[in-house]
């Protein structure tokens, strides 16, 4: 398959996929609050950012793997690929083992430390079911998942993430029509997980024949590990702080549950908008080894349009989410869901997140690992020294500790973007960091003024329909607005883009016509 279909499969299918996540993500956590309470929402909640804490083991493999994977497949080295994955496949297979252990001393502790009215019974099954999936994971899927990630076939692993969601999902919406304890939901998830195993397995074997695990390893591919492990554990510190420090120092499940809601309704749209990066993304980590002029030409057009879509998809977000949380949260009285503040900080810090996101790739795809990972360690202590001194200080002065995680989050996030937009322009790109500053100005420009002129407007948005009307208008118009603004500043990105879609008609109709 070539690379321009690759891409549009990659794109279209996670795209398509993160719709249905997102129909069943509205669905399912409204039921499961009202079902079971905030509390126990809180609780599982905190039970997964203590079990992401274990990737740790995993000792920055997948990156490097990834990394190490795009030269020999865009040379075709099927021999060094094998003995890239076989390094891979021993290192995770002895993370499966600690992550084991690690599951063990979790179910024993979490339940002694962690203030809480769920039964002991429950909690240590929930933590052993919920860890039993990752175990599963790291014995037989993680390695292939890499593998087709580096090969850009992130459609199939768009396609299998789908379906497998989706029948969690149903799975979860039957048990709790029913009335079954939560626990049993999460039984299903493992279930189906380890059922997956299986498919991944046979497409493996069909679609990579000379795929051996068997031979020597090739640990010098990943001997940068140990550096990008450093990385691993400031992107720990970084994306899960918040709700363990919400959970050890308010001792709060409620307030857990709050920031889980919004985080994960925000987090649908960084998905969606990461399944439209991931759909070509591959392609410049195998370009940077092989291509150099071209990959600099497609990575200007690459940040141009993915900051422009990342803008526009974060200030409807912003614009829709508290009229929104308004109707959803409607007669949940056991936690306090409405606080006007949350929307603008929740899409202050996803901004911050799209807008250093290609130089973030730029520095992957050289492989500078250890180059950066002290300026990784510093935006860790900064997100967990600002995020300690935020909640503690925001809950004595307003009774708000879960504004202190996300300024945390927010100050970090500042210091690191700047830091990464210089580094990657000036020691990867070789080019003035104006370049990408001037585009974080132009669509932050862009995005103020749309928000500010939707909030003038003053809209009805007391209803799910007027709310789903509007925000298609919305995310229409804004989309349309930001790709012309920087269409009409960034001429050559526009160039390239109308280049490869008159490529892709040309193609379609000689397809038709054959």
């Amino acid at each position: 398959m070539n690379t321009a279909k690759k891409s549009v499969y990659n794109i279209l299918f996670g795209v398509l996929g993160q719709i249905v996540t997102i129909a069943v993500g509205i669905l399912l956590p409204r039921l499961f609050i009202t079902s079971y309470g905030s509390q126990v929402n809180g609780f599982l909640s905190s039970v997964n950012q203590f079990f992401a804490y274990l990737t740790l083991l995993e000792a920055g493999v997948g990156a490097v793997t990834v990394q190490a994977l795009y030269a020999p497949i865009s040379r075709g080295d099927t021999d060094k690929i094998n003995g890239i994955m076989a390094a891979t496949d021993r290192l995770y297979r002895r993370t499966a083992i600690f992550y084991a252990i690690g599951v063990v001393v979790l179910a024993a502790i979490f339940p002694l430390v962690v203030k809480s009215e769920i039964s002991l019974p429950l909690q240590v099954g929930c933590i052993l079911l919920i860890g039993g999936s990752g175990v599963v994971s790291y014995l037989f899927q993680a390695k292939y998942k890499l593998l087709l990630q580096a090969e850009g076939k992130q459609y199939v692993l768009s396609n299998i993430g789908t379906v497998s969601h989706l029948i969690i999902s149903v799975s979860k919406l039957v048990l709790i029509l029913v009335g079954m304890s939560f626990i049993w939901l999460q039984a299903a998830q493992l279930l189906v997980t380890g059922c997956f195993t299986l498919y991944y397995a046979i497409y493996i074997s069909r679609h990579y024949p000379k795929l051996s695990l068997k031979v020597t390893p090739d640990e010098k591919a990943l001997e940068q590990k140990n550096a990008a492990l450093i990385h691993n554990i400031a992107n720990m510190v970084f994306n899960h702080t918040d709700v363990l420090l919400l959970t050890l120092i308010l001792q709060d499940l409620k307030v857990v549950s709050v920031y889980v809601l919004y985080s994960g309704f925000v987090d649908m749209i960084s998905t969606l908008i990461s399944n439209i990066n991931t759909g070509f993304v591959y392609r410049l980590g195998q370009l940077y080894n092989t291509e150099r002029e071209r990959y600099l030409g497609i990575f200007d057009c690459y940040e141009t349009y993915y900051m422009a879509i990342s803008f526009g998809l974060y200030a409807v977000t912003l614009m829709f989410l508290y009229p929104f949380m308004e109707l959803y949260t409607e007669g949940i009285t056991d936690a306090n869901y409405l606080l006007p503040l949350l929307p603008v900080l929740f899409v202050s810090y996803k901004l911050l997140v799209s807008g250093r996101a290609a130089c973030g790739a730029a520095i992957s795809y050289a492989g500078h690992f250890k180059n950066t990972q002290m300026r990784s360690v510093i935006e860790a202590v900064i997100n967990l020294t600002v995020s300690i001194v935020g909640v503690i200080v925001c809950e004595k002065l307003w009774g708000r500790g879960i504004y202190g995680v996300l300024l945390g989050t927010i100050a970090a996030l500042i210091y690191r973007a700047m830091d990464m937009i210089l580094y990657a322009n000036k020691r990867v790109l070789c080019r003035s960091c104006s370049i990408t500053l001037k585009k974080w100005g132009i669509n932050l420009v862009l995005f103020v003024g749309l928000v500010l002129a939707f909030n003038a407007l003053k809209l009805p948005l007391t209803r799910y329909r007027y709310i789903i009307l509007f925000a298609a208008i919305a995310t229409v118009v804004t989309l349309t607005l930001y790709i012309a603004v920087n269409s009409l500043f960034y001429p050559k990105a526009f160039q390239m883009v109308w280049g490869y879609v008159k490529e892709l008609f040309a193609r379609f109709k000689s397809r038709k016509k054959t």
